[in-house]
Protein backbone atom coordinates (compact mmCIF):
# COMPACT_ATOMS: atom_id res chain seq x y z
CA UNK A 1 0.00 0.00 0.00
CA UNK A 2 1.39 3.33 -1.06
CA UNK A 3 1.53 5.84 1.73
CA UNK A 4 0.35 9.38 0.95
CA UNK A 5 3.00 11.95 1.50
CA UNK A 6 2.45 14.07 4.58
CA UNK A 7 1.56 17.68 4.11
CA UNK A 8 3.89 19.99 5.81
CA UNK A 9 2.16 22.65 7.86
CA UNK A 10 2.32 26.08 6.34
CA UNK A 11 4.93 28.24 7.95
CA UNK A 12 3.49 30.57 10.56
CA UNK A 13 3.50 34.16 9.45
CA UNK A 14 3.75 36.78 12.09
CA UNK A 15 0.79 39.16 11.92
CA UNK A 16 1.54 42.82 12.10
CA UNK A 17 0.31 44.12 15.45
CA UNK A 18 -2.85 46.19 15.22
CA UNK A 19 -2.27 49.82 15.98
CA UNK A 20 -4.57 50.81 18.80
CA UNK A 21 -6.43 54.06 18.14
CA UNK A 22 -5.71 56.57 20.85
CA UNK A 23 -9.00 58.27 21.64
CA UNK A 24 -9.02 61.72 23.20
CA UNK A 25 -12.77 62.40 23.31
CA UNK A 26 -15.72 60.05 22.73
CA UNK A 27 -14.71 57.96 19.69
CA UNK A 28 -12.36 60.58 18.20
CA UNK A 29 -8.60 60.49 17.87
CA UNK A 30 -6.75 63.78 18.20
CA UNK A 31 -6.66 64.29 14.44
CA UNK A 32 -10.36 63.49 14.13
CA UNK A 33 -11.34 65.79 16.99
CA UNK A 34 -9.30 68.62 15.50
CA UNK A 35 -11.16 68.13 12.22
CA UNK A 36 -14.53 68.16 14.03
CA UNK A 37 -13.80 71.67 15.28
CA UNK A 38 -12.44 73.02 12.00
CA UNK A 39 -15.21 74.25 9.72
CA UNK A 40 -12.80 74.60 6.80
CA UNK A 41 -12.79 70.80 6.54
CA UNK A 42 -16.23 71.13 4.93
CA UNK A 43 -15.82 74.46 3.15
CA UNK A 44 -12.38 75.78 2.34
CA UNK A 45 -13.44 78.96 0.49
CA UNK A 46 -15.05 81.42 2.89
CA UNK A 47 -14.29 84.50 0.79
CA UNK A 48 -17.70 84.60 -0.99
CA UNK A 49 -19.54 84.39 2.36
CA UNK A 50 -17.45 87.11 3.97
CA UNK A 51 -17.77 89.40 0.93
CA UNK A 52 -21.55 88.95 1.03
CA UNK A 53 -21.75 89.70 4.76
CA UNK A 54 -19.62 92.83 4.35
CA UNK A 55 -21.68 94.14 1.42
CA UNK A 56 -24.98 93.43 3.18
CA UNK A 57 -23.78 95.15 6.35
CA UNK A 58 -22.74 98.16 4.29
CA UNK A 59 -26.16 98.15 2.63
CA UNK A 60 -27.86 98.10 6.04
CA UNK A 61 -25.79 101.11 7.08
CA UNK A 62 -26.81 102.99 3.92
CA UNK A 63 -30.51 102.18 4.03
CA UNK A 64 -31.41 102.10 7.73
CA UNK A 65 -31.19 104.77 10.41
CA UNK A 66 -28.31 103.59 12.60
CA UNK A 67 -26.00 104.55 15.43
CA UNK A 68 -22.53 103.10 14.93
CA UNK A 69 -19.69 102.59 17.40
CA UNK A 70 -21.78 103.32 20.47
CA UNK A 71 -19.60 102.65 23.55
CA UNK A 72 -20.90 100.07 26.03
CA UNK A 73 -17.68 99.91 28.08
CA UNK A 74 -14.38 101.67 28.62
CA UNK A 75 -12.16 99.65 26.25
CA UNK A 76 -11.74 100.80 22.62
CA UNK A 77 -13.20 97.53 21.29
CA UNK A 78 -16.29 97.78 23.51
CA UNK A 79 -18.65 99.33 21.00
CA UNK A 80 -21.91 98.24 19.41
CA UNK A 81 -24.01 99.18 16.39
CA UNK A 82 -27.74 99.93 16.60
CA UNK A 83 -29.97 99.61 13.51
CA UNK A 84 -33.44 101.11 13.64
CA UNK A 85 -36.51 100.42 11.50
CA UNK A 86 -36.81 102.69 8.45
CA UNK A 87 -40.29 103.77 9.50
CA UNK A 88 -40.65 106.11 12.44
CA UNK A 89 -41.44 104.19 15.62
CA UNK A 90 -44.90 104.83 17.04
CA UNK A 91 -44.30 102.70 20.12
CA UNK A 92 -41.27 101.08 21.80
CA UNK A 93 -39.80 98.43 19.51
CA UNK A 94 -38.65 94.89 20.28
CA UNK A 95 -34.87 94.46 20.38
CA UNK A 96 -32.78 91.73 18.74
CA UNK A 97 -29.24 91.44 20.14
CA UNK A 98 -27.12 89.39 17.70
CA UNK A 99 -23.60 87.99 18.16
CA UNK A 100 -21.82 86.88 14.98
CA UNK A 101 -19.51 83.88 14.68
CA UNK A 102 -15.81 83.74 13.90
CA UNK A 103 -14.34 80.94 16.03
CA UNK A 104 -13.80 83.43 18.91
CA UNK A 105 -10.88 84.93 16.97
CA UNK A 106 -12.14 86.36 13.64
CA UNK A 107 -14.43 89.00 12.16
CA UNK A 108 -16.15 92.03 13.67
CA UNK A 109 -19.48 93.81 13.76
CA UNK A 110 -18.59 95.18 10.30
CA UNK A 111 -19.73 91.82 8.88
CA UNK A 112 -22.53 91.18 11.38
CA UNK A 113 -25.54 93.19 10.22
CA UNK A 114 -26.61 91.40 7.05
CA UNK A 115 -29.82 90.41 8.86
CA UNK A 116 -30.58 93.92 10.17
CA UNK A 117 -32.90 94.90 7.26
CA UNK A 118 -34.93 91.71 7.72
CA UNK A 119 -35.79 92.47 11.33
CA UNK A 120 -35.98 96.25 10.91
CA UNK A 121 -38.73 95.54 8.36
CA UNK A 122 -40.58 93.76 11.19
CA UNK A 123 -40.32 96.87 13.35
CA UNK A 124 -37.45 95.59 15.52
CA UNK A 125 -34.21 97.24 16.57
CA UNK A 126 -31.13 95.20 15.63
CA UNK A 127 -27.98 95.43 17.77
CA UNK A 128 -24.61 93.77 17.27
CA UNK A 129 -21.55 94.26 19.50
CA UNK A 130 -17.81 94.08 19.06
CA UNK A 131 -15.62 92.39 21.66
CA UNK A 132 -12.04 91.26 22.06
CA UNK A 133 -10.78 88.25 20.14
CA UNK A 134 -8.47 85.34 20.91
CA UNK A 135 -5.62 84.89 21.44
CA UNK A 136 -5.21 88.42 22.85
CA UNK A 137 -8.50 88.33 24.76
CA UNK A 138 -9.32 85.34 27.01
CA UNK A 139 -12.69 83.73 26.43
CA UNK A 140 -13.78 84.62 29.97
CA UNK A 141 -13.28 88.29 29.09
CA UNK A 142 -15.29 87.89 25.87
CA UNK A 143 -18.18 86.53 27.95
CA UNK A 144 -17.88 89.48 30.34
CA UNK A 145 -17.86 91.90 27.40
CA UNK A 146 -20.99 90.56 25.69
CA UNK A 147 -22.75 90.52 29.07
CA UNK A 148 -21.68 94.12 29.57
CA UNK A 149 -23.02 94.98 26.10
CA UNK A 150 -26.35 93.30 26.82
CA UNK A 151 -26.66 95.04 30.19
CA UNK A 152 -25.93 98.38 28.50
CA UNK A 153 -28.60 97.59 25.91
CA UNK A 154 -31.24 96.75 28.51
CA UNK A 155 -30.51 99.94 30.47
CA UNK A 156 -30.21 102.35 27.51
CA UNK A 157 -32.19 101.10 24.53
CA UNK A 158 -35.28 103.08 25.52
CA UNK A 159 -33.37 106.22 24.48
CA UNK A 160 -33.29 104.82 20.93
CA UNK A 161 -36.96 103.83 20.88
CA UNK A 162 -36.53 100.25 22.05
CA UNK A 163 -38.46 98.31 24.66
CA UNK A 164 -36.03 96.73 27.16
CA UNK A 165 -38.76 94.32 28.17
CA UNK A 166 -38.84 92.81 24.68
CA UNK A 167 -35.20 91.75 24.36
CA UNK A 168 -34.25 88.66 22.32
CA UNK A 169 -30.71 87.31 21.91
CA UNK A 170 -29.39 85.39 18.90
CA UNK A 171 -26.03 83.99 17.87
CA UNK A 172 -24.27 81.98 15.18
CA UNK A 173 -21.37 79.54 15.68
CA UNK A 174 -19.05 80.92 18.39
CA UNK A 175 -21.58 83.73 18.74
CA UNK A 176 -24.17 81.09 19.63
CA UNK A 177 -21.91 79.97 22.47
CA UNK A 178 -21.55 83.56 23.71
CA UNK A 179 -25.32 84.03 23.44
CA UNK A 180 -25.86 80.86 25.46
CA UNK A 181 -23.72 82.44 28.19
CA UNK A 182 -26.09 85.43 28.16
CA UNK A 183 -28.96 83.03 28.78
CA UNK A 184 -27.07 81.21 31.54
CA UNK A 185 -27.70 81.99 35.20
CA UNK A 186 -25.35 83.66 37.64
CA UNK A 187 -24.66 87.14 36.28
CA UNK A 188 -27.81 89.22 35.70
CA UNK A 189 -28.42 90.32 39.30
CA UNK A 190 -24.84 91.53 39.66
CA UNK A 191 -25.20 93.45 36.38
CA UNK A 192 -28.36 95.16 37.65
CA UNK A 193 -30.74 93.25 35.38
CA UNK A 194 -33.90 91.36 36.26
CA UNK A 195 -33.62 87.60 35.88
CA UNK A 196 -36.18 87.70 33.05
CA UNK A 197 -34.41 90.47 31.13
CA UNK A 198 -34.02 88.15 28.11
CA UNK A 199 -37.34 87.07 26.63
CA UNK A 200 -36.00 84.48 24.17
CA UNK A 201 -32.98 83.06 22.41
CA UNK A 202 -32.17 81.83 18.89
CA UNK A 203 -28.93 79.80 18.79
CA UNK A 204 -27.63 78.11 15.67
CA UNK A 205 -24.61 76.00 14.72
CA UNK A 206 -22.81 76.58 18.00
CA UNK A 207 -20.40 74.65 20.22
CA UNK A 208 -21.62 75.07 23.79
CA UNK A 209 -19.78 72.46 25.85
CA UNK A 210 -16.15 73.57 25.83
CA UNK A 211 -14.70 70.31 27.17
CA UNK A 212 -14.04 68.86 23.68
CA UNK A 213 -13.12 72.30 22.33
CA UNK A 214 -10.37 72.48 24.96
CA UNK A 215 -9.03 69.13 23.77
CA UNK A 216 -9.03 70.19 20.12
CA UNK A 217 -6.59 72.32 18.14
CA UNK A 218 -8.73 75.36 18.94
CA UNK A 219 -7.13 75.40 22.36
CA UNK A 220 -3.90 76.47 20.67
CA UNK A 221 -5.38 79.98 20.79
CA UNK A 222 -8.09 79.71 23.49
CA UNK A 223 -5.73 78.37 26.20
CA UNK A 224 -8.62 76.90 28.20
CA UNK A 225 -7.94 74.91 31.35
CA UNK A 226 -10.46 72.27 32.52
CA UNK A 227 -12.05 74.47 35.20
CA UNK A 228 -12.43 77.39 32.77
CA UNK A 229 -13.95 75.14 30.12
CA UNK A 230 -16.59 74.02 32.65
CA UNK A 231 -17.23 77.54 33.94
CA UNK A 232 -17.60 78.98 30.43
CA UNK A 233 -20.06 76.31 29.27
CA UNK A 234 -23.75 77.05 29.87
CA UNK A 235 -24.73 73.50 30.90
CA UNK A 236 -23.93 74.06 34.56
CA UNK A 237 -25.97 77.27 34.72
CA UNK A 238 -29.21 76.50 32.90
CA UNK A 239 -31.89 78.73 34.47
CA UNK A 240 -34.86 77.08 36.16
CA UNK A 241 -37.27 79.54 34.60
CA UNK A 242 -35.52 80.26 31.34
CA UNK A 243 -37.11 81.93 28.33
CA UNK A 244 -38.09 80.07 25.15
CA UNK A 245 -35.04 79.02 23.15
CA UNK A 246 -34.68 77.77 19.58
CA UNK A 247 -31.60 75.65 18.85
CA UNK A 248 -30.77 75.03 15.19
CA UNK A 249 -28.12 72.95 13.46
CA UNK A 250 -27.29 72.62 9.78
CA UNK A 251 -27.59 69.29 8.01
CA UNK A 252 -24.08 70.06 6.73
CA UNK A 253 -22.65 70.97 10.13
CA UNK A 254 -19.81 68.84 11.45
CA UNK A 255 -21.02 65.93 13.61
CA UNK A 256 -19.70 67.50 16.81
CA UNK A 257 -21.59 70.72 16.17
CA UNK A 258 -24.73 68.71 15.54
CA UNK A 259 -24.22 66.74 18.76
CA UNK A 260 -23.57 69.95 20.66
CA UNK A 261 -26.82 71.52 19.44
CA UNK A 262 -28.87 68.45 20.37
CA UNK A 263 -27.21 68.28 23.80
CA UNK A 264 -27.95 71.92 24.61
CA UNK A 265 -31.57 71.58 23.52
CA UNK A 266 -31.89 68.50 25.73
CA UNK A 267 -30.31 70.30 28.70
CA UNK A 268 -32.77 73.19 28.26
CA UNK A 269 -35.64 70.69 28.05
CA UNK A 270 -34.52 68.77 31.14
CA UNK A 271 -34.62 72.03 33.08
CA UNK A 272 -38.29 72.23 31.99
CA UNK A 273 -37.69 75.33 29.91
CA UNK A 274 -39.46 75.81 26.56
CA UNK A 275 -37.22 74.78 23.67
CA UNK A 276 -37.51 74.01 19.98
CA UNK A 277 -34.89 72.15 17.99
CA UNK A 278 -34.46 71.83 14.23
CA UNK A 279 -31.94 70.39 11.80
CA UNK A 280 -31.93 72.41 8.58
CA UNK A 281 -31.24 70.10 5.69
CA UNK A 282 -29.33 71.33 2.67
CA UNK A 283 -27.49 74.01 4.62
CA UNK A 284 -23.86 74.13 5.71
CA UNK A 285 -22.40 75.91 8.72
CA UNK A 286 -21.92 79.23 6.92
CA UNK A 287 -25.27 79.14 5.13
CA UNK A 288 -26.91 79.44 8.54
CA UNK A 289 -25.91 83.12 8.83
CA UNK A 290 -27.63 83.78 5.49
CA UNK A 291 -30.72 81.82 6.52
CA UNK A 292 -30.94 83.98 9.65
CA UNK A 293 -31.33 86.95 7.29
CA UNK A 294 -34.00 85.17 5.22
CA UNK A 295 -37.49 85.93 6.61
CA UNK A 296 -38.90 82.81 4.91
CA UNK A 297 -36.40 80.36 6.44
CA UNK A 298 -37.12 78.52 9.68
CA UNK A 299 -34.50 80.70 11.41
CA UNK A 300 -36.08 83.88 10.08
CA UNK A 301 -39.63 82.76 10.87
CA UNK A 302 -38.75 81.60 14.37
CA UNK A 303 -36.92 84.83 15.23
CA UNK A 304 -39.75 86.99 13.89
CA UNK A 305 -42.31 85.01 15.87
CA UNK A 306 -40.22 85.28 19.03
CA UNK A 307 -40.00 89.06 18.61
CA UNK A 308 -43.78 89.27 18.20
CA UNK A 309 -44.46 87.01 21.19
CA UNK A 310 -42.26 89.19 23.38
CA UNK A 311 -45.03 91.80 23.32
CA UNK A 312 -46.77 92.18 26.70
Amino acid sequence: MTQKPRRRPAPKTSKAPKTKRKLVYLHYTQEELDAQYNQRVLNTDLAPYQAHWVSETERARRTLPCHLDVPYGSKPIEKLDIYLPAKKLRKPAPVLFFIRGGAWRLMSKNVAASAAPTYAAEGAIFITPDFGLAPDTPLAEMVRQVRRALAWTWKNIAEFGGDPNRLIVAGHSSGAHLSSMLLADGWRKQAGLPEDAIKGGVLFSGAYDLAPVRLSARNDYLFLKPAAARRLSPHGAIPRRGPPVFVGIAGGDLHEFQRQGRALAEAWRKARNPVEFAEIEGANHFDMADLFADPASILGRTTRQMLKKSAP
